[in-house]
């Protein structure tokens, strides 16, 4: 609509004189500091809600929207310099007048430029403070602090609990310090909770002298109902949390007289209660309500008793008309004259406060609304709003249009009056039919942009347009930091999942982060429905979340989405076989009873699915009936449901792949061959928790038993499903998910980097926490966590290392160290923090200094009759050196071990004393370790060749072992290339063997000249006719001196 200049405001020139460039720059001046009162976050909150709100919408002449009824539809005559209004008066609180035009003032700016009406809900963070939810055009504003004043008093009586604001705000800043507030919201502290909220100033508001006794009068007319039995008290907490008490303003009646409007306004309480029908029975909603109208009676009958709240409430009831009132005039193109009204108040004195500290009653406190446990403090929630719709404009009262001159005279006067400085502005008030009314005005210009002059409205839009292209959308590291400010750490890293965070969002009101969210996602991913059937736009309803609505109709959405819930009870998916046979039996019976049912079933893919669970019970643990399944073709077929649409059959063939590639490599080869992995992580973007677990565990059946296809399981399933694994309540997603990261982690160096960066610490390490987690999935987190800290050939990881303490895992491991029943768990937790402290001496020293770790809490393990003990210095009153020998002739017999598991693990730990251990390399390589390694380069098992190959290449820093293997490279050259194939990538290899060899292939190796490589025949080949000779290899003379051999030093390990 407002046509701006590109390049903002005109410059000075000969058409415009000094006086209009000083204001077009103060007026830039006063717009760049108006945003300066904004962070971050409250910027992009502020563009985003400009951005879609139905205000901004309204001026797209595509936008079907229409104006809400009464003054915005009806008021046409506009052509007044200055609007006037009456409203009636309380004549025990009078308004100021500088604080009217103060309210004008902002009203115009958040109307016309930020496309945003005033309003305000009190919302749950999760330590129990309570953000004040205000449109971000109202923060810092007399709005913003009026609707903040009455809502906390409309909570503290309804709770009976008050807090000053001088010292509430004070308070707001030290609470989570004095309660020492963990990462979960949980206060720490040992002092006396209730003392410490006493001492900041909290108090019983009956110890107000006008609110004394207010909760002493039974309002309980029905002699029936015992609002204070336990029952009913019971019945009330349980659904506390979800009650809202909120206050309605309303316009009753507006009048006209051409630029003179009277109107009246009214407030009502009203309540809601966040629940649906499935959670919430109509009989348990007449029961809430009945007790919730007694509540509302009391704090109806006192609520304005103090002259602070009566004039907070005048107030208000004036912007409940000046709201739809402005709006109207932007729809006429007039706009409030801002230069003509009082001085506004200064940036200090219009401070909101952005949360609330929470409540917590006392033993004595007098208000028996609610009833929380001792020392427990809770948030409020409710708020304030406007109806914008209106009566119809009325033709105003003889009475009034008698009076239009003396009513014009005396606006104009007073504003004459008012021009200097006073302490209080007193609004004119004229008397008509016995009834006392404010007069009050301002003056309008038009709203357009002029030529060589900046409007205050133009410099706000063109900083708002700047700011969106460098603000909107938020990044991944934003998105995460809003979610952990308002739900906490564990909630945070659930939102990472594109359909929980943008449902959250909507629950909370994070208009900048669902904006952000649904341009990362296709349409069809926001209208997805969740468990119970309810879509985007329902919760959005719900919660009375405006602008998402309005975002999602400028989409093109569908507006009347009906709720559509999948049951899913089918006999045939329950865990129990008996239930799943009589369903069968059942099938059987139907097909039996009659002719055509057999085609209704076979439609229904009943069929599939009884054969997909048949499969999966035959197949389990059993490799024969696994192979002849898959000889008889049961493998197309089972990929080919998950092709279709049908979510239960898709599971039930999800199951039946986990029963047929379980420990069989030919089978998961196959599945694996026909793309089977990209269908099966479809499960893993599912709403229902069993589908995803199913999805979950197919996967890892394909993942199979070694490193290298587990690895690219887990890439493909990737970083944000794995850790949403493990935050799943579900015992089989975590244990997947600690496997997965396992994989991942195991010999790379980059993978747990990245695992690390992607806060997948903190999820294993809460996992750790739970008392009641699965054994066997502990010991896969434990694991993990020990996994992620260490490289190939135990090599230590410093970053990882430090993000794991970092999550406060010490105390944790330790805890499970001493007091875990299991040994097969108190090992592993042994060798995790080994891991976690290895190579890192300020680890260990915290670990032992300040954890309090104690060598104690290990060595009694070596009591266990399964035990292992690799040249560990902890045998005394025996020869360290007979110990030596005697664990690397143990190590390297087990190269001839026909288990390839034992070849791999022996691999692993002569790649670790190899490059740990000063003289063990030497007696490895006396005992033919290299020679035994390099026949193992020939393995047909991937992983005996890395771990072979690793070894080699941490032994080449021995100046012995350098020569056999050159020797070995020399005579074999694809033994070379098969130890630079196979080595780990994080493995070392000494650096000068590499380039040795290099030098040997320039002069020419020894092998070369073999017959079977190309070289000359030993016997001369005489043919009839032909000579064939071969000539050996010729090096002249001068070219000998460059080939001379040098000594070859032990290298040291670089």
């Amino acid at each position: 609509m407002l046509r701006l200049p590109k390049k903002g405001a005109p410059r000075f020139d000969q058409n415009q004189d000094e006086e209009t460039y000083l204001e077009n720059l103060a007026v830039q001046r006063n717009a760049s500091a108006f945003f300066e009162k904004y962070d971050r976050s409250e910027v992009q909150e502020l563009l985003t809600t400009a951005l879609v709100s139905w205000l901004s919408a309204k001026e797209d002449v595509r936008s079907q929207l229409d104006m809400p009824c009464g003054i915005m539809s009806q008021m046409n005559n506009v052509g007044f310099s200055t609007a006037i209004l009456l409203t009636p008066v309380d004549p025990t609180a009078l308004l100021d007048y500088r604080e009217v035009h103060q309210i004008i003032r902002e009203l115009a700016v958040g109307i016309y430029c930020l496309n945003q009406i005033p309003s305000i809900s009190l919302e749950a963070n999760y330590d129990q403070s309570s953000s004040c939810q205000l449109p971000p055009a109202y923060f810092d504003t007399r709005i913003g602090q009026i609707l903040i004043n009455i809502d906390y008093m409309l909570k503290a009586l309804w709770h009976g609990i008050y807090m000053p604001k001088e010292k509430r705000a004070r308070f707001s800043e030290l609470w989570r310090t004095i309660m020492d507030i963990d990462p979960d919201g949980k206060p720490q502290t040992n002092r006396d909770i209730f003392a410490e909220f006493s001492s900041a100033g909290l108090i019983d508001i009956t110890k107000d002298p006008d609110f004394d006794g207010i909760y002493d009068e039974d309002m309980n007319d029905d002699p029936t109902y015992n609002p204070n039995s336990p029952e009913e008290k019971a019945v009330f907490m349980k659904y506390a949390e979800y009650i809202l008490l909120k206050m309605t303003f309303s316009t009753t009646q507006v009048q006209q007289c051409e630029n003179v409007f009277i109107f009246e306004t009214a407030y009502w309480l009203t309540n809601a209660i966040k629940c649906n029908q499935d959670n919430l029975d109509i009989c348990t909603y007449q029961r809430l309500q009945q007790r919730l109208y007694l509540q509302k009676k009391i704090i109806q009958k006192h609520f304005e008793k103090k002259k602070e709240i009566r004039k907070g409430i005048g107030y208000l009831k004036l912007i409940c008309f000046l709201t739809p009132f402005l709006l109207s005039l932007k729809k006429k193109m007039k706009v409030p004259y801002l230069s003509g009204l009082l001085p506004p108040f200064s940036d200090d004195k219009v401070k909101t406060e952005r949360e609330l500290p929470p409540f917590i009653y006392g033993r004595d406190f007098k208000c028996q609304n609610f009833h929380y446990k001792e020392d427990q403090y809770f948030h409020v929630h409710g708020g304030i709003e406007f109806d914008i719709s209106t009566p119809s404009i009325e033709n105003a009262l003889e009475d009034f249009k008698n009076n239009l001159e003396k009513i014009r005279d005396c606006a104009v006067n007073a504003l004459a009056e008012d021009s200097g400085y006073k302490e209080h502005y007193s609004i004119p008030v004229m008397k008509f039919n016995g009834k006392s009314y404010y007069v009050i005005s301002f003056e309008l210009e038009i709203f357009y942009q002029q030529l060589y002059k900046t409007q205050w409205w133009g410099a706000i839009n063109e900083i708002v347009n700047n700011l969106r292209l460098k603000r909107l959308p938020l990044t991944d590291a934003q998105l995460h930091e809003q979610f952990k400010k308002k739900f906490g750490f564990k909630k945070a890293m659930k939102c990472k999942s594109i359909p929980f965070g943008m449902k959250s969002a909507v629950e909370r009101g994070l208009y900048a982060v669902f904006h952000t969210f649904s341009r990362k996602t296709s349409s069809s991913t926001i209208n997805i429905s969740d468990e119970a059937g309810y879509a985007i736009f329902h919760h959005a309803a719900l919660h009375n979340r405006v602008p998402i609505i309005c975002q999602l109709c400028n989409a093109n959405f569908n507006v009347n989405q009906r709720r559509f819930i999948i049951l899913n009870q089918e006999m045939l998916q329950c865990e129990s076989y008996k239930r799943r046979m009589m369903a069968v039996m059942s099938l059987e019976v139907i097909c039996l009873a009659n002719d055509e049912y057999w085609k209704c079933i076979l439609d229904a893919d009943i069929l599939t699915a009884v054969s997909s669970v048949t499969i999966a019970e035959v197949a389990r643990d059993n490799k024969e009936v696994q192979d002849a399944m898959a000889l008889e073709g049961a493998i197309p077929p089972l990929v080919a449901l998950f092709k279709g649409k049908q979510l239960s059959v898709q599971v039930k063939g999800a199951m039946a792949v986990e029963a047929l590639a379980s420990h069989n490599p030919a089978i998961q080869r196959a599945f694996l061959e026909k793309s089977l992995s990209k269908y099966l992580l479809k499960l893993l973007k599912a709403f229902q928790i069993d589908v995803k677990e199913q999805g979950a565990v197919a996967l890892w059946a394909l993942a199979g038993q070694t490193l290298k296809q587990q690895k690219y399981m887990a890439e493909q399933i990737g970083y944000n499903f794995i850790i949403n694994m493990l935050l799943s309540p579900s015992a089989k997603m975590q244990y997947v998910g600690g496997e997965a990261v396992i994989a991942l982690s195991k010999d790379s160096k980059i993978h747990q980097n990245q695992i690390c960066e992607g806060n997948g610490i903190a999820p294993l390490v809460r996992l750790l926490r739970i008392s009641k987690i699965a054994d066997g999935t502990l010991l896969s987190v434990i694991k993990a966590v020990g996994s992620i800290c260490i490289g190939v050939a135990h090599t230590s990881n410093p970053v990882s290392q430090q993000f794991v303490v970092d999550e406060n895992a010490f105390p944790v491991l330790i805890q499970l160290l001493r007091n875990h029943p299991s040994p097969n768990i108190k090992v592993e937790v042994a060798f995790s923090l080994a891991c976690i402290v290895l190579r890192n001496d300020l680890l260990q020293k915290e670990l032992q200094e300040i954890e309090g770790f104690d060598y104690a809490d290990v060595l009694y393990l070596l009591h266990s009759e399964d035990k292992i003990i690799v040249l560990a210095k902890v045998i005394i009153d025996v020869d360290h050196i007979t110990l030596t020998a005697r664990g690397v002739t143990i190590l390297v017999d087990s190269l001839n071990s026909a288990d390839s598991s034992t070849i791999v693990l022996t691999g692993n730990l002569i790649a670790t004393l190899a490059h740990s251990r000063a003289g063990i390399p030497e007696a490895f390589t006396t005992l033919g370790t290299v020679q035994q390694l390099c026949y193992h380069l020939y393995s047909g098992q991937e992983e005996v060749r890395m771990a072979c190959s690793s070894a080699l290449g941490y032994l080449t820093y021995n100046a012995n072992a350098f020569r056999l293997l050159l020797k070995e490279c020399r005579n074999k050259p694809n033994q070379f290339l098969r130890i630079t194939s196979y080595i780990s990538r994080d493995a070392s290899i000494n650096p000068a063997f590499l380039k040795e060899f290099e030098m040997q292939q320039k002069v020419g190796l020894p092998s070369l000249s073999l017959e079977k490589n190309g070289g000359p025949s030993i016997i001369p080949v005489f043919k009839k006719d032909i000579i064939t000779v071969s000539r050996p290899r010729i090096v002249l003379l001068n070219q000998l001196g460059k080939h001379v051999q040098k000594a070859n030093p032990e290298p040291g390990e670089g």
